[in-house]
């Protein structure tokens, strides 16, 4: 006989489960339990006759050869059962302990015990009554509070719609979800109406009810489920004391407070969400004493606005400000608003559509304090998102400022923020376990040791430290990267200073800038211990934000919070932060959907704007597209070719160092061909090409680092120096002379660098068409001669023939060492007056050694002594 069971005080997804277990193995008996909650045993007796289910004193006395347990891991022992019976548990909430090995789970986290069996239903085809279909339906209802509880998922959604279609009926649903309570019930309700505590935990409003009665009352539960539905809590601790027993009924909404957890401490069990007690020999009061302890120490704190606000300077505007003013302070920083104040003392907050009405009926002149909107609404940072969203909805407010237990300014918090907060899955603990686990894989030892006292100092200093940019991304994509760029609220300066004096090292600072770099030596290296990923120096930026005052200008930078900081980012990938300082160390910062741009795949620009601010960030799309292997999203695309223009007013420099970006990707060849289907290219110059010939000389200079085609060859490795400009030169060789020329110029490269171009130019058009044939050494030594390391070698990699690249090697090893043995003073000896004709005749000799006309110091002399005698003294010429 094959059984399935489930937990006391069954509820319809308990009983549910067990339907839907049967139908999909109907020789399985779904076993009711001795007690069932009271709107399920109705729904029983009115359907008994047509549902599988049997008491568990009507079994058969048969033994127990396998037992399927659902929407519980406690398993109970019916007659039967053997302690060695086969047992599958099936739940939809995560093992809390060891099994033993008769035993075995499947689960997943959704709503609903009932969705998984549902969607197994589903897939197997199995045929379901209106009364299976809604008696399923129930118990994915019970569960997920009507599909509206944060626990609720897509699965539980469509596996509820699946069952409404097959003849589930939601007016049956709602008759018993809404279940009336029963007299006892409701004398319960009212008692503990009269005594209820609603205490904040750590930013969770946690409600705990209590009563005492005469007698037991069933199904006390109920009672529970009716009061969270009037207060709304985030947990419900309902205590009833029944004689020298008191019963503890838990519910919980939300993720960080595990009432299974608070439950074992008082000798009872259940899980995340819900759980129950039975105390023995308990008294009222000093078990919701201990409870009020336990929950301060058990409960995880919630998400407060400390977490969500923006830090930093605080930007604010006085009362008696012409809106004029805080007009042109708006467009400059982008700000919807500004906390107003008087004396220091916060009086309103101004929004740009009060500004932009002011300006429209032109009352530019007035104060700032007569349109702004009056009043003092405040927030501090551990106040709950609860708190604040009463707050906004209270005031109309869309930005409140966040003060400190002395009343300074030290924050905004924006209905942006929220939004933002709402969006997310609401799985921030995990999403920090997450990144520090990251961290922790991806940092050495004595580079993370180092990582957390910089924090750890930055705490101790009331100061803000976030790791931005590259690493954040990179360390999200699992691709290597230790290039840990840390941006600080507040002085920058004053915390490398203070790390420099504990823990020694040097410091490095610009004032202007509000930057420092800490120079790690060896004695903070021995200190933390030296990795392979140990940097030389660590960068401290101050927090800053942005205005372009031209289009392609450089910025006017000025001292803001971490995500004003983030905002004046190229793409979205990029502004990504994790938080170091303060608590909680690991907290990713996504401000502007960052992390959803990187699963999708694409590269977004922040605002439309954005490369008219700046159109070398046109560039690094390209750049960033083709190293990620993402695409540039549509809208971003879109607002690229009108801003091509603006390339032409972006000083050399700035276009150079793109390019050398560029260069030193794994593939630059797919960067040039992306940014030439963009139009750029050929922005930069109509006869630019990133073709297959670019794309073979780019493969032919990699072969070249891996495997040299000489000895002697230093390129880095890194992709740096002289193999960047190799590649430029490939890049620029086709070009005509002057327009090369010109390009180099307009991208201000060295003098050297303008000497390699143009050295290239004259290789593609002059010396590679002569070296297609087989030469001479002394006709290949002419040509090449002169031509340095990097010169030879994009030779080499451009050489469309093997006899060009064949001579060009043997140049490199061979033909560009042999000289001549003889030099002026042996032409002296031998009587040639000293002049011209000295070097004339030492490159007729180094010719002839070339050539193998001579073959030893003494056919040297020879030749050089027949020359003399023989044409030297007619002409003056020694002759070829």
């Amino acid at each position: 006989m094959k059984i399935i069971l489930t937990h006391e005080n069954a509820d319809f997804d308990a009983v549910a489960a067990q339907l839907a277990a049967h139908r999909l193995d109907p020789e399985a008996i779904p076993v009711l339990p001795r007690r069932v909650n009271s709107n399920v045993r109705d729904f029983l007796n009115l359907y008994r006759s047509v549902l599988p289910h049997v008491e568990v004193d009507d079994l058969p006395r048969t033994p127990v050869e396998a037992v399927t347990v659902v929407d519980t891991q406690g398993v109970v022992t019916v007659r039967g059962m053997r302690p060695q019976t086969p047992t599958r548990i099936i739940d939809h909430h995560p093992v809390t302990e060891p099994l033993p090995e008769h035993q075995s789970f499947w689960g997943e986290m959704v709503g609903a015990t009932t969705t998984l069996l549902v969607e197994q239903l589903r897939e197997a085809g199995v045929q379901l009554s209106s009364i299976d279909a809604t008696l399923l339906t129930l118990g994915i209802y019970e569960d997920t509070g009507s599909l509206l509880y944060g626990t609720t998922t897509p699965r539980d959604i469509a596996a509820a719609a699946w069952l409404v279609d097959k003849g589930g009926s939601l007016d049956v649903v709602r008759r018993f979800l809404q279940h009336p309570l029963n007299d006892e019930q409701r004398e319960l309700y009212e008692l503990l109406l009269k005594d209820i505590q609603v205490l904040d935990v750590h930013g969770h409003p946690i409600a705990i009810a209590a009563a005492r009665v005469p007698r037991n009352i069933d199904q006390v539960s109920t009672v529970a489920h009716k009061i969270r539905e009037l207060l709304e809590p985030n947990a419900l601790f309902m205590l009833v004391q029944m004689g020298s027993r008191l019963q503890m009924v838990a519910r919980s909404t939300v993720d960080e407070i595990d009432v299974g957890q608070v439950a074992e401490q008082f000798g009872g069990g259940g899980h995340g969400r819900a759980a129950a007690a039975m105390i023995e020999n308990a008294d009222l009061d000093a078990v919701r004493s201990r409870l009020s302890v336990l929950l301060d120490t058990l409960v995880t704190p919630s998400v407060t606005v400390g977490e969500l606000m923006s830090g930093g300077v605080v930007q604010v505007v006085e009362a008696d400000t012409p809106v004029a003013e805080v007009a042109e302070r708006m467009r400059r920083s982008g700000h919807e608003g500004y906390p107003v104040v008087r004396a220091g003392v916060l009086v309103g907050l101004i929004m740009r559509h009060a500004v932009d009405r002011a300006i429209a009926h032109r009352m530019e002149r007035l104060p700032v304090a007569q349109i702004m909107e009056a009043g003092t609404v405040l927030v501090h940072p551990g106040d709950s998102i609860q708190h604040l969203q009463q707050q906004m909805m209270q005031s109309g407010w869309g930005q409140i400022p966040v003060v400190n237990d002395s009343g300074a300014l030290i924050g905004i918090v924006t209905r942006t923020d929220l939004i933002n907060r709402w969006g997310q899955v609401d799985d921030a603990a995990s999403k920090r376990q997450e990144i520090v686990q990251r961290l922790e894989t991806a940092l050495s030892p004595g580079l993370l040791g180092l990582v957390r006292a910089v924090s750890a100092m930055a705490h101790e200093a009331n100061l803000g430290l976030y790791c931005v940019g590259g690493f954040v991304r990179d360390l999200l994509l699992s691709r290597p990267n230790a290039d840990i760029d840390l941006v600080v609220e507040g002085d920058a300066i004053g915390l490398v200073r203070a790390l420099v004096e504990r823990y020694g090292g040097a410091m490095r600072k610009h004032l202007q800038f509000g930057t420092a770099t800490w120079i790690l030596d060896e004695g903070v290296a021995a200190r933390f211990g030296r990795g392979p990923d140990w940097p030389e120096t660590l960068d401290f930026v101050t927090a800053r934000a942005e205005f372009y005052e031209n289009p392609t200008a450089l910025p006017t930078v000025r001292q803001s919070s971490i995500k004003l900081d983030l905002h004046r980012r190229d793409f979205s990938i990029n502004t990504l932060a994790i938080r170091f300082a303060p608590e909680p160390f690991g907290q990713l910062l996504d401000f502007w959907g960052g992390e959803r741009d990187l699963q999708a795949g694409q590269i977004r620009v922040l605002h439309s704007l954005s490369f008219v601010d700046d159109p070398t960030r046109i560039l690094r799309a390209a750049r960033f597209e083709q190293r990620f292997g993402f695409r540039i999203e549509t809208r971003t695309l879109g607002l690229i070719e009108p801003a091509l223009p603006l390339l032409d007013r972006v000083s050399g420099p700035r276009i150079r160092h793109e390019i050398e970006l560029i260069l030193r990707e794994q593939r630059p060849e797919r960067v040039l061909a992306r940014l030439q289907a963009l139009g750029v290219l050929t922005r930069m110059n109509e006869s630019l090409a990133a073709d297959e010939w670019l794309a073979s000389a780019f493969e032919a200079l990699r072969r070249a680092v891996q495997s040299p085609p000489w000895p002697g060859i230093h390129l880095d490795p890194d992709r740096r120096n002289g193999f960047v400009l190799a590649q430029f030169v490939a890049l620029t060789c086709r070009l005509p002379a002057v327009e090369a020329e010109s390009l180099a110029r307009r991208l201000q490269v060295r003098r050297s660098s303008l000497d390699a171009v143009l050295n290239g130019v004259q290789t593609f058009r002059e010396r590679l068409p002569r070296l297609a044939e087989p030469l001479r050494p002394s006709a290949v030594v002419d040509l090449l001669d002169g031509l340095g390391e990097t010169d030879l070698l994009v030779a080499w990699a451009i050489a469309p023939t093997h006899p060009a690249r064949s001579q060009i090697v043997q140049y490199a090893e061979a033909w560009r060492d042999i000289r001549q043995t003889m030099t002026g003073e042996d032409l002296r000896a031998m009587g040639l007056h000293q002049g011209p004709a000295y070097g004339k005749l030492l490159k007729r000799l180094r010719v002839a050694w070339l050539d193998g006309e001579v073959a030893s110091a003494d056919e040297e002399r020879g030749l050089a002594r027949r020359l003399i005698d023989e044409r030297w003294a007619e002409d003056g010429d020694p002759g070829t």
